[in-house]
């Protein structure tokens, strides 16, 4: 039988627990950003300890009423546990991205996630605590002096803070002053205040639903309507692919068999708009830059391909992946379904082949210039090995388990390299899909990944940290430019100054809105020529 214990003490008693259980990345980040020695080491170990406990016990503290207590702790301590285990597992942080990411995850990448391990943390760190929080009796004290008790016990804990953080100010200061390399790890803060930060953004967002126009004054260039054929580009949206992992960049394994035997245009020095799809895409296809983007902006503002569609650009998306994240829902769009007859679907997932049956029925019908996206599912994580048929299994041994740490290294990356080989052989169809369609069309394909992946560097796994602390293999994605005999020509481009772009070190998703704009010669007031990589590269009569 458990002791009675007031509500007071089962708080101090619980933020004691979180400390002890559900921080080991905290503790590991504060090693990495303290750098003391022997008893000064001690001493700061012992006041952030301190400093931690204090904190929960004051954060917790205002819910320790009877009606709120036991339901609000169990609460803290499922979503807790969640978060112990993959910050623990995959080496993740956790912000406002990653909550968006958690929010807009289907079904399909969420049962990707689920594991035995995952299902041991739920059990241990949260649903023993749960009953355990339950079955211990409570002592509240009447409503007066309760809440005179809660006041004394939190003036209590915000002196603790002050005196744990003024006895070590002068390391305190340098370590909060890096929020990202801190902050995101402390649990359960870090959740707690991503999740507020995020409603309060859905929430302006809300208040201020109406979508802005974007370029209302777009319409085909003339020197566009006087092209002897329509454009036709297909603009790959990868997922999950490093640039380091292309051999076209100089990686000594051969990834890219069929591409490197295409006429293509590579460029190795591209970065991304952020860390995450949900990120990524919208603002790759934003007029706002990297530094000026927000969610807020991508929802309320239109697009690139709203832009085209205004100026008479036929468009379609086509959506291999998670979704679109918002940037097709104003022009034609259609998920790939699982359950088609397909020989690259199997009724749970699509291979992303899936894509291109049936698109020159609708190449066929079109009678204007064209966009077509594909938005492929590429390297997703964790379950690598399933985004990729068997006879694409040249690297062995592989990975094949949601596990990622219990693997070899060798596996992990094996297995990854394998889902790139795939890449590889899908944009080779895209482009023999476009060869086909050449003499009708002035054709080109645009690829470039949404972001790049940790595959176990300093203890990292997946995607989505923070931008301002992402590894350069989150960041750092691939991107090739293919184009049919005659479209740059047609376009009044020199191959040679593009090819001389290759490895500039400026370049980012915040190039491809207005680099297809130009591309397709759709003129707008939005349109900067500086952000387009074909724009020097024109001829005097283009421009």
């Amino acid at each position: 039988m458990l002791k009675r214990v007031s509500s007071t003490r089962l708080v101090l008693l619980f933020s004691l627990a979180l400390v002890a259980l559900y921080n080991f990345e905290t503790w590991k980040a504060v090693t990495s950003l303290v750098q003391l020695e022997g008893l000064k080491a001690i001493g700061f170990d012992v006041s952030f300890a301190v400093f931690l406990w204090a904190a929960f016990s004051l954060l917790l503290m205002p819910f320790s009423f009877r009606p709120l207590l036991k339901p609000i702790l169990s609460i803290i301590v499922l979503c807790s546990a969640s978060a112990a285990y993959f910050m623990n597992d995959y080496g993740i942080a956790i912000d406002t991205v990653m909550i968006q990411n958690i929010l807009e995850t289907n079904a399909g990448e969420a049962k990707a996630l689920l594991s035995p391990k995952m299902f041991v943390y739920l059990g241990v760190l949260g649903v023993l605590p749960i009953i355990l929080i339950w079955r211990w009796p409570v002592a509240y004290r009447r409503p007066l002096p309760g809440l005179l008790n809660k006041l004394l016990v939190m003036l209590g804990c915000a002196v603790l803070i002050l005196v744990s953080v003024g006895a070590y100010y002068s390391t305190y200061g340098p370590v909060f002053r890096q929020p990202d390399k801190l902050t995101h790890f402390i649990n359960p803060t870090n959740y707690i205040y991503a999740v507020a930060k995020l409603g309060k953004g859905q929430l302006g967002i809300k208040q201020d639903i109406k979508v802005q126009t974007v370029g209302a004054d777009a319409r085909m260039s003339p020197t566009e309507q006087q092209r002897p054929k329509k454009s036709l580009m297909i603009f790959v949206v990868g997922e999950t692919a490093r640039a380091d992992h292309f051999s076209l960049n100089g990686y000594p394994r051969e990834t890219n068999p069929e591409l490197k035997k295409l006429d293509i245009l590579n460029f190795t020095q591209v970065h991304s708009c952020g860390t995450s799809t949900a990120v990524s895409v919208p603002c790759m296809f934003s007029m706002f830059p990297r530094k000026e983007y927000s969610d807020k902006k991508g929802k309320t503002y239109e697009g690139l391909l709203d832009i085209a569609q205004r100026a008479g650009v036929q468009v379609l998306w086509l959506d291999n992946n998670s979704d679109c994240k918002g940037t097709c829902l104003r022009v034609p769009h259609k998920d790939i379904p699982k359950s088609q007859a397909s020989p690259f679907c199997d009724g749970n997932r699509c291979l992303d082949e899936s894509l291109l049956v049936g698109l020159q029925d609708y190449i066929n019908s079109l009678t204007d210039n064209a966009i077509i996206v594909l938005h492929a599912d590429g390297s997703h994580g964790p379950e690598y090995y399933d985004r990729y048929p068997k006879d694409k299994e040249v690297f062995t041994p592989v990975c094949r388990t949601n596990q990622l740490g219990s693997c070899s290294h060798d596996e992990l990356v094996n297995v990854y390299d394998n889902t790139i080989l795939y890449t590889d052989h899908f944009l080779a169809q895209v482009v023999a899909l476009l060869k086909n369609n050449q003499d009708k069309y002035d054709t080109s394909m645009l690829y470039v990944s949404d972001h790049g992946e940790s595959l176990g560097e300093n203890g990292m796994y997946l995607h989505a940290a923070p931008y301002a602390i992402a590894p350069e293999t989150q960041i750092h994605v691939p991107m090739v430019f293919w184009f049919g005999n005659q479209t740059l020509k047609d376009a009044g481009v020199d191959r040679s100054c593009l090819e001389g772009k290759r490895d500039e070190k400026d370049l980012s998703h915040d190039y491809m809105f207005h680099s297809v704009l130009g591309l397709m010669g759709i003129q707008t007031s939005v349109y900067q020529p500086d952000l387009d990589i074909f724009h020097s590269c024109e001829s005097a009569a283009a421009k």
